[in-house]
C-alpha cells in the first residue's frame, strides 16, 4: 500500500525509492487513478505512474485523466513550468484534483511569461491545492489580464499563494475572476499579494455570477488603480448566498478607500469575520456595496499603521 495521503490501494510488490508501487495504476479510495508530475533535477520524464517516473507537465498528466472520474495528479516539490499560453492547461477534465507537495518555496511554481497567459477552471469540480503562481511576467513588461478563469460550478483553489505583480511595467489586471457559470466557487486559505503597490490592477477577485460562492480564510493584500474598488469586487452579473468570511484584506492604494466593493443589484450573503485595511487614513468604508443585499457580522477596520480595527457598519436596531 502506498504511504502517500488519501487512501491509494494497490499492490505491495515493487516498490520504489519513495515506497510507493512501480505499478502503471494507483487508484483512490474512490475509483479515480492518480498520475505524477515532477521535472526537478535527477527525475527522468516516465509516464506518471509513480513519482520516481513522472509526467515532466501538468497539461500531460491531465490528458491521461478521465472526466468525473475522480483523477488525481500529484506534483512533486520543485517542479516548475511556465504558464505561456491561454488556457495553458487546456486537457483539464471534471472532477480533476491538481495537488502539490512539498512546503514553503519548494511547492510547485507556475510562472505567467505573457499578457495572455491564463489557465481555466472551465470544467466542474476541480480543485488546485497547495501550489505557488506568478501571475506576472517579473522582469519582463506586460500586464496579465486574466489569471485564473472560473467558469464551471464547484471549483476550487485552496492553499496556494499567488503573487499578482511586481512593478508598474509587470503586473495582473485580475488575478481569478468567476464568470456567470461558476457557482459554488470555494477560495480558501490562499496567500494572495504583490511585490510593490506600484504593480496596480483592476481588481485581485471579481466574483460575476458566482452564486453560493465561499471566499474563506485568505489574505490579500493588492493595489488597485482605482481608489473605490477593492481587491474584492462583485461585478455585471448577481452573486448569490454568497458567503465572504475570515479573511485579511488590505486595500494597498495610497489612496483606497474599500476593501469589498460591489454594486450589483440582487447580490447577497454575509459578510462576516473580516479584518479589512485601507491605506487612506480617512476612511472607514471598507465595505462599499449598494443595490444589494448583505448582512454584516463582526467586521473589522483599520485606516492607519498600528491601530487596533473599528466595528465597520450601521448597527442593527
Amino acid at each position: 500500500m502506498s504511504t502517500i495521503p488519501g487512501q491509494i490501494f494497490s499492490h505491495p510488490g515493487l516498490m520504489t525509492a519513495y515506497g510507493t508501487p512501480f505499478l502503471p495504476f494507483e487508484f483512490t479510495g474512490t475509483g479515480g487513478r492518480i498520475f505524477w508530475v515532477g521535472n526537478r533535477s535527477g527525475l527522468p520524464v516516465g509516464n506518471g505512474s509513480n513519482p520516481d517516473y513522472p509526467f515532466s507537465t501538468i497539461n500531460t498528466a491531465l490528458a491521461a485523466c478521465t472526466s468525473g472520474r475522480g483523477d488525481v495528479v500529484y506534483v512533486l516539490p520543485g517542479h516548475a513550468e511556465d504558464i505561456s499560453a491561454a488556457d495553458m492547461w487546456s486537457a483539464l477534465v471534471a472532477g480533476t484534483k491538481v495537488i502539490g507537495l512539498g512546503s514553503g518555496s519548494d511547492r510547485p511554481t507556475f510562472s505567467y511569461t505573457l499578457a495572455t497567459s491564463t489557465i481555466l477552471m472551465n470544467v466542474a469540480n476541480v480543485l488546485f491545492d497547495n501550489m505557488i503562481f506568478i501571475m506576472d511576467t517579473g522582469t519582463v513588461t506586460a500586464t496579465v489580464a486574466d489569471g485564473i478563469v472560473v467558469s464551471a460550478s464547484g471549483c476550487t483553489i485552496r492553499g496556494c499563494n499567488i503573487r499578482a505583480g511586481t512593478d508598474a511595467n509587470s503586473n495582473t489586471t485580475i488575478a481569478v475572476r468567476t464568470t456567470a457559470g461558476g457557482d459554488e466557487f470555494t477560495f480558501e486559505n490562499n496567500l494572495c499579494y504583490q511585490v510593490a503597490i506600484t504593480a496596480e490592477g483592476t481588481t485581485f477577485l471579481r466574483l460575476v455570477g458566482a452564486d453560493r460562492a465561499k471566499i474563506v480564510g485568505n489574505y490579500i493584500k493588492y493595489a488597485t488603480d482605482t481608489a473605490g474598488v477593492g481587491p474584492v469586487q462583485c461585478l455585471t452579473t448577481a452573486s448569490t448566498d454568497v458567503v465572504i468570511a475570515n479573511n485579511y484584506i488590505w486595500s494597498a492604494k495610497a489612496a483606497s478607500t474599500a476593501c469589498i466593493t460591489g454594486d450589483v443589484a440582487g447580490c447577497n450573503g454575509a459578510i462576516r469575520d473580516n479584518r479589512l485595511r485601507n491605506e487612506l487614513n480617512t476612511s472607514l468604508a471598507h465595505i462599499v456595496i449598494t443595490g444589494a443585499d448583505w448582512s454584516l457580522f463582526e467586521n473589522y477596520g483599520v485606516n492607519d499603521d498600528n491601530e487596533t480595527g473599528t466595528l465597520l457598519g450601521v448597527v442593527s436596531a
